[in-house]
């Protein structure tokens, strides 16, 4: 029965830290491009693709030596809908559980969920839900929920 637990043990000790250390040695490149938004539109009988029009953009910072980030961020707006767009130079340290959010004067705003990171590296697409306005916000955060801790982020002007 000892032996048992101990190999039960050992397996969930060695399944979380898989979970939690992994991602620091594995790098997940996403390379979606600013007309795949079109995709996200509802269909219509339109006779031009939308046009997206650049509301606001930001450069991302590191949140400190250990968790770096850099490349644009920008705000769209495509008719009724805003979407969240990374650039193709896009790359934050990656992490366990990270996710995207808006944030306000220096600080994430928890309730302003926007998604999961897709990953760590390359050019994504957000729609942004439609409970969430983002002309309330003037920042992007990635958030690593795991641990509390930011990222990065990108002051949107």
């Amino acid at each position: 029965m000892k032996k048992i637990i101990i190999i039960v043990t050992s397996f969930a000790v060695l399944s979380v830290a898989w979970w939690l250390g992994s991602p620091l040695f594995i790098n997940k490149n996403i390379s979606e491009k600013a007309e795949d938004i079109q995709k996200m539109m509802p269909i219509t009988e339109r006779p031009q693709p939308v046009e997206l029009a650049v509301v606001y953009q930001g450069n991302f910072i590191g949140a400190d030596d250990f968790h770096k980030a850099e490349g644009t961020a920008k705000l769209l707006k495509a008719e009724d809908k805003y979407f969240i767009r990374f650039e193709d130079n896009f790359k934050v340290t990656n992490g366990p559980d990270l996710f995207i959010y808006f944030g306000k004067n220096g600080s994430y705003t928890k309730e302003a969920k926007i998604s999961a990171l897709k990953g760590n590296i390359g050019g994504q697409n957000y729609e942004i839900p439609a409970d969430i306005n983002p002309l309330d916000y003037n920042e992007i955060w990635v958030w690593c929920r795991a641990f509390s801790v930011p990222f990065g982020h990108a002051v949107l002007k």
